[in-house]
C-alpha cells in the first residue's frame, strides 16, 4: 500500500515584527531574521491549527477523514483532547482515531508518520495532519529573538497519485541542556552554547538523512529539494552543503528569515513553500529536529501535480502588518 500526501495548506498570523525593531530598543538582535511572523491576541496554536487545516480540505470530502493527527511544542491546554477543537471547526465526523504529539519540535513529523500508520487502521479514504507551532521565551534572552509562528495542514490517501511517500530514517540520542521546558513552565530555555547546540544538531540530522540515503541506495544529487529543520538559516545551509546538496536544492525550502523558528512546523512549513512550485518527478528530503536530540528523515517523490491552492506561500508571506517592539512585548504579555 503507498500512501501520498494529495493536498497541504498553510496559515502565517497577519502581524510580524522587523530585525530591526529589536535592533531599535534593545541595540541588537540576535537571530539571522529580516522579519517573524507574530501571533495576534486572539491567536493561538489551536487557532492557527484550524486556519491551516481549512486551507488543506478545501477540495476534499471531509466526510470521508479517518485520521486526524495534531501537532505542536507549545499547546495551549497541557491536559485536554485538542484534535476535538479541530474536529468541530472543521465539521468532521465524531468517529476519527486522533493523536496528539508535543514535548518536542520533532512533533511535527511524529505526526506526520503517525498518521501514515493509522490511516491503515481505518475505512475513511483519508488522514488530516496539521502541525502549528509558536515557540515562546522570556523576553530577555536571545533565544526569543527568533521565534515565530506558523501552521500547515496535509491530507493524505491510500493509493493515491500525488507526493508519495517513499521512507524514512531516525536517530535519536541524549544531549543534554538544549531547549527544553521544565513542567508548568510556558517558556524554553537552554543551557546557551551555541558552539554545543549546533553540534548537536549537525550531528543528529546527519545521521538521519545519511542514513535514510543508505538505505534507500540514494546520492544528495537524486533529490531536487531538501528541507531541514531550521534553528536558522547559516547553520541548516552549512550543513546541507556539508551533506553534498546545493544552494539550489536548498533555497526553496528556507522559511525562517521571513517567519522565524516556527518549531514543529519548520521542515514542513518548508516544504508547503517547496511544492508551491515543485514539478512532477521531484524527489523531496524534509529532515526534522528536536532538541534533546532526535531527527527523521523523511523520503518523498511528486508523482503528479498538486491541486493549485488558492494562496501560495509567497502570498501569505505579502499579507502582514508590521508592529513595533513595544506592541509586541503587549502581545507576550511581557508588560
Amino acid at each position: 500500500m503507498s500512501v501520498s500526501i494529495i493536498s497541504y495548506g498553510a496559515y502565517l498570523p497577519f502581524l510580524r515584527i522587523k530585525r530591526d525593531e529589536y535592533i531599535n530598543a534593545l541595540g541588537s538582535c540576535s537571530a539571522e531574521i529580516k522579519e517573524k511572523a507574530v501571533m495576534d491576541v486572539d491567536e493561538d496554536t489551536i487557532t492557527m491549527a484550524v486556519e491551516a487545516a481549512r486551507d488543506a480540505v478545501a477540495d476534499i470530502d471531509i466526510g470521508r477523514i479517518g485520521v486526524l493527527t495534531l501537532a505542536s511544542s507549545n499547546f495551549p491546554y497541557q491536559e485536554k483532547v485538542m484534535a476535538g477543537t479541530v474536529v468541530e471547526a472543521l465539521g468532521l465526523n465524531k468517529n476519527i482515531l486522533t493523536g496528539t504529539h508535543g514535548n518536542s519540535t520533532l512533533a511535527g513529523t511524529e505526526a506526520l508518520l503517525s498518521a501514515l500508520g493509522l490511516l491503515a487502521q481505518v475505512e475513511q479514504k483519508y488522514a488530516l495532519v496539521v502541525v502549528s507551532d509558536a515557540p515562546a521565551a522570556a523576553a530577555s534572552t536571545d533565544m526569543e529573538h527568533g521565534f515565530g509562528a506558523a501552521a500547515c495542514a496535509f491530507v493524505l490517501t491510500r493509493d493515491e497519485q500525488g507526493l508519495e511517500f517513499e521512507g524514512v530514517y531516525a536517530h535519536t540520542g541524549e544531549s543534554l541542556g538544549l531547549r527544553y521546558r521544565l513542567s508548568g513552565e510556558t517558556n524554553v530555555r537552554d543551557i546557551g552554547v551555541k558552539a554545543y547546540s549546533t553540534m548537536a544538531y549537525n550531528e543528529t540530522v546527519k545521521a538521519s538523512v545519511g542514513g535514510l540515503l543508505n538505505k534507500l541506495g540514494r546520492k544528495p544529487a537524486d533529490y531536487r529539494h531538501v528541507v531541514l529543520h531550521q534553528n536558522d538559516v547559516k547553520t541548516t545551509v552549512a550543513l546541507a552543503k556539508k551533506m553534498g546538496f546545493s544552494e539550489e536544492q536548498i533555497n526553496e525550502g528556507l522559511t525562517y528569515s521571513q517567519v522565524g523558528d516556527t518549531g514543529a512546523c519548520s521542515a514542513l512549513l518548508g516544504l508547503c513553500r517547496v511544492l508551491d512550485k515543485a514539478a512532477a518527478g521531484d524527489k523531496i528530503l524534509v529532515g526534522s529536529y528536536g532538541a534533546g536530540a532526535g531527527s527523521q528523515a523523511l523520503s518523498f517523490k511528486l508523482n503528479s501535480q498538486l491541486r493549485a491552492r488558492t494562496r501560495s506561500f509567497q502570498a501569505l508571506l505579502g499579507e502582514k502588518k508590521y508592529i513595533s517592539y513595544i506592541h509586541y512585548l503587549k502581545l507576550k504579555k511581557s508588560i
